[in-house]
């Protein structure tokens, strides 16, 4: 006689409805089915496995929270093969803490004004593919309720800063805060076509001779004097750094185009998928620091009038930086395309993304709906992380492993809802301590590390999934810009197009991205 079947084989032949949606990119989900057992391989496992494959993240890397944001663990394998039965909404992070704690009660909906209790009435954040966490929300509100501020927009970059929100543009009435525009004064992206040729950037050979020819380091030997003299920069101490591209997120990267959405755009740019073009991602190195430094110690980090002594002092190292960075780009430019036997062709875009800029009523009639001083007839726009949509074309690039988008910004936009502001980049999804710490040494649900030597770090880091290169020498440098770091660009600008903000001319490829090389001893 047929025995009843047992409770195991009961649960075995259970099926669990899931929902596994991407942490960082939440409107992102896939629906899977699993049998209670887990199919024999335990039921933990399957999900990892299903989340690695439907998602595309590396296992080694993958962890699965619930809605709670409790992290699913292998050392608490009954507790979490429990949780998984009960079915449910499963967040999977490709490393990132979970962002599921706190999100529906700080996000602000796309394009949406929200009324600040002190100062700013007018707040908008442009995000609805892009996650933007509620940390970065919270800086932003900050931001936005201090004095004399009167306009706020996160663009959908957004990220957390150290004291400022990055990806954000900020208008203040008579008064500047040179803290929101930070020390990196004048940073900005300069996009050049070289006389490189995109079928000589599609061999592996060459792509790895270029990687092994390039070094922007140390002093340029060129003449800074006369330089900085053309650009109207007076000498500063910091000048040996000029045509050096920093650490953090600043590089220099060789591209070619993937594909033109413009075709008219393209023509107008000069734009050839037979070209090569380089990107430079850099700023003013030490000198804005040390404004910004020296302008904290004597007046602390509060707001000064732009009438006052400060003020001025201010804006006129301000101005010189701005300019600095900007020749900065240039060398970098030259150094690199000198050491490829390469010159620069055309430039298409140089723009700057951290500054502070005046803009009048003549402008923008709408600038005159925020003041509220009839002596007033201007605000000042603190950019930090957003690109000027007045300055022609802008290249909003994604991590070392992704696209980047040539975008043309619409004309005559609404000072109100834009800033007269885009993205200047992907943004972060991750802190450099946290892309660092999870790269290195979090260890996965099997106990195994997650690169299993030094060597295999340096492998899988420095060669892209687009079969680019990225030459960078500094092992936690290279953690801490590691794709995963990074939000997608794609998501970015598909909601600065969805808001109207711009239109994509063309999609860029990388090909080489330069960080940096030790020193030569």
């Amino acid at each position: 006689m047929d025995q009843p079947p047992t409770e195991e084989a009961e649960s075995s032949r259970e099926k669990i409805l899931l929902k596994l949606v991407r942490n960082v990119k939440q409107n992102d989900c896939r629906t899977v089915v699993v049998s209670g057992s887990g199919g024999g391989k335990g039921l933990l496992k399957e999900v990892r496995k299903l989340a690695s494959n439907k998602l595309r993240i590396p296992l080694s890397n993958l962890r699965l929270f619930d809605e709670q944001g409790t992290e699913l663990l292998e050392s608490e394998k009954p507790l979490a093969e429990a949780r998984i039965k009960t079915g449910g909404t499963f967040y999977v992070s490709a490393g990132e803490e979970s962002c599921v704690t706190d999100r529906t009660a700080d996000v602000v909906p796309h394009a949406s004004i929200t009324n600040v209790s002190s100062g700013c009435g007018n707040f908008t954040i442009v995000a609805k593919e892009s996650f933007v966490e509620a940390q970065a929300q919270k800086q932003l509100k900050w931001a936005a309720s201090l004095n004399g501020v009167v306009l706020a927009i996160g663009l959908p970059d957004l990220h957390v800063g150290n004291s400022c929100p990055i990806g954000a543009a900020i208008a203040t009435e008579g008064i500047i805060y040179p803290n929101l525009v930070g020390t990196d004064i004048g940073c900005g992206i300069m996009l050049v076509k070289t006389s490189l040729k995109a079928s000589a950037a599609n061999k592996p050979r060459t792509l790895d001779r270029w990687a092994d020819s390039v070094r922007v380091e140390g002093s340029w030997d060129g003449d800074i004097t006369g330089r900085l003299a053309e650009a109207g920069v007076n000498a500063t101490s910091y000048d040996d750094s000029l045509g050096t591209i920093g650490r953090g997120n600043h590089f220099a990267e060789l591209q070619i185009v993937e594909r033109i959405e413009d075709a008219e755009q393209g023509v107008e740019l000069g734009l050839n998928a037979d070209d090569v073009y380089l990107c430079v991602h850099s700023g003013s190195r030490g000198y804005g620091e040390s404004i910004l430094q020296t302008h904290t110690k004597q007046f602390g980090s509060d707001a000064c009038s732009v009438e006052s002594d400060e003020g001025q002092a201010y804006l006129a190292a301000h101005d010189q930086a701005c300019k600095w960075a900007q020749v900065n780009r240039r060398i970098i430019a030259e150094r690199m395309l000198d050491q490829l036997q390469s010159t620069s062709v055309k430039t298409l875009l140089d723009i700057t993304h951290n500054n502070v800029v005046e803009v009048r009523t003549s402008d923008s009639p709408q600038v005159a709906e925020l003041l509220k001083s009839s002596s007033k007839t201007s605000v000042w726009l603190h950019r930090k992380g957003a690109a000027p949509t007045n300055k022609g074309p802008v290249l909003i690039p994604g991590s070392r492993g992704a696209f980047s988008y040539l975008v043309k910004p619409i004309d005559q936009l609404p000072f109100l809802n834009s800033g007269w502001s885009l993205a200047h980049g992907a943004g972060r999804a991750l802190a450099r301590s946290s892309a660092r710490s999870s790269g290195k040494s979090r260890q996965s649900s099997t106990g195994a590390p997650d690169f299993k030597t030094a060597r295999q770090v340096g492998v899988d880091l420095t060669t892209t999934s687009l079969g680019s290169r990225v030459v960078c020498e500094d092992k936690d440098l290279l953690f801490e810009e590691r794709p995963e770091a990074y939000k997608d660009a794609a998501c970015v600008v598909a909601d600065l197009v969805s808001a109207g903000l711009c239109t994509v001319v063309a999609v860029m490829r990388p090909v080489l991205t330069y960080k940096m090389k030790a020193r030569q001893t």
